[in-house]
């Protein structure tokens, strides 16, 4: 096939794992990242023990790998963005060869300033010393992928096409989409992408849980998040970053590199429709299946696997479910669908990448890693969520599923090397 891409490397960072290694092992273990918040020093602040919020997959300063591109600076001055996309950036580029051409960075980022910044820099009646000016860049993130492989001797990656992008919870999907279709088209030969948040602080708390999106419920911390199930009342916020390395079938043969996995459709709608929320009929979201379905030239009795963008909100989880009984009819009720939102709740802007790398991982193990927490059906949700135990299973075609507020959906599929 002309021109097939194919993923040849990746780095990750989240809640149960601060490398691929660490995150498969636990993910196939169930294991959960989310832990209580209350108490905990974030950004500026330290969480009041009756503070709304109370419970969240973050990811603490000193847990993440030492620094090179910024060692011998204050880690305390640096964006944690920046030390997680480092972290995970360094390990994708990994036993990379340096000569390799790279022609794109297409990288998610929801780098800014806080309001925890605003209001310490207002208090000091100017920048205190370890305010960061840096943060104000929307393309930091971007900016620390490529300083990463400038430093790792990718000098070649300076000049290319950075794509800085923000699609809200799509961002993950879109990034590998454009990186994707650029490939396709012949335009790139090879793409690093990806994504990073890092914003498990008070007044991003604050947003969601006005939103009323947060989950509050007074329950140990690695059950709050229970996508799907009956008893699920809202997301459980989370941080995290992956990187991915996408090249054409050609160039990574050519210099033998393993392939990890092939990336064969893409989906891309909108809804235009609300700020928040979707269409109710989940149209557009049908659409951006279909779509992904039809540049893979597969039939819905491809796909053996669904990873479910599955937030574990009341709203969200009834219309994906509906939206794939839509798309795959009968079938529906014998495919696997499982969130490891159960596990690492949802970092938003990475959350898909992050998946994209889980997906692959059960498309290399063929094994399938749950829902968690799924004790309580509900009857709108009635597909196999693959409950609480990983599953051993024959895994060709992976459909992998991500809806943004406002309504931007991406969907990727990703095939069996």
């Amino acid at each position: 096939m002309k021109n097939e891409v194919v993923v040849t490397s990746y780095g990750i960072v989240s809640s149960i794992g601060m490398n691929v290694s660490e995150f498969e092992k636990n993910l196939f273990a169930g294991k959960s990242g989310i832990r209580s918040i209350r108490g905990a020093p974030m950004s500026e602040s330290i969480i009041a023990q009756d503070f709304p919020v109370p419970y969240a997959a973050y990811i603490a300063r000193e847990e993440l790998p030492a620094t090179q591109i910024y060692a011998g600076k204050d880690r305390k001055k640096i964006l944690k963005s920046w030390l997680m996309t480092e972290a995970a950036t360094r390990e994708a580029l990994t036993g990379v060869p340096k000569n390799l051409h790279v022609d794109a960075i297409v990288f998610g980022t929801a780098d800014g300033v806080s309001y925890e910044q605003v209001e310490s820099t207002l208090k000091n009646k100017g920048l205190p010393e370890d305010f960061d000016y840096h943060s104000i860049r929307s393309e930091s993130s971007l900016t620390t992928v490529r300083d990463v492989a400038t430093h790792m001797g990718f000098n070649h990656v300076a000049d290319k096409d950075l794509v800085s992008l923000n699609s809200a919870c799509a961002t993950g999907n879109q990034t590998i989409g454009i990186a994707y279709e650029g490939i396709k088209a012949g335009r790139w030969t090879r793409a690093i992408v990806g994504g990073v948040d890092a914003r498990c602080e008070p007044s991003n708390f604050l947003n969601f849980f006005l939103l009323g999106a947060l989950t509050t419920a007074e329950v140990p911390p690695e059950t709050a998040s229970r996508p799907f199930a009956k008893d699920r009342t809202g997301f459980v916020r989370g941080e995290g970053a992956a990187v991915l390395v996408l090249e054409t079938r050609a160039e990574a043969e050519k210099r033998g590199a393993k392939i990890l996995g092939v990336v064969s459709g893409y989906g891309c709608t909108s809804d235009a429709f609300r700020l928040t929320d979707g269409r109710d009929d989940a149209s557009s979201v049908q659409e951006a299946m279909k779509v992904a379905l039809r540049t893979a030239n597969m039939g819905t009795e491809k796909i053996d696997y669904i990873n479910a963008h599955g937030t574990s909100t009341p709203l969200n989880d009834r219309l994906e479910t509906m939206a794939i009984k839509k798309v795959f009819g009968e079938r529906a009720y014998k495919i696997p669908v499982s969130s490891i939102k159960s596990q690492i709740g949802h970092s938003t802007i990475a959350a898909s990448a992050i998946e994209a790398v889980a997906s692959l991982l059960m498309l290399q193990q063929q094994r399938i890693s749950p829902t968690m927490n799924y004790h309580v059906p509900d009857p709108e949700c009635d597909l196999d969520y693959v409950p609480n135990k990983t599953r051993e299973a024959p895994v060709t075609h992976v459909l992998s599923n991500s809806f943004g507020f406002g309504g931007q959906n991406t969907c990727v599929v990703f095939s069996k090397a």
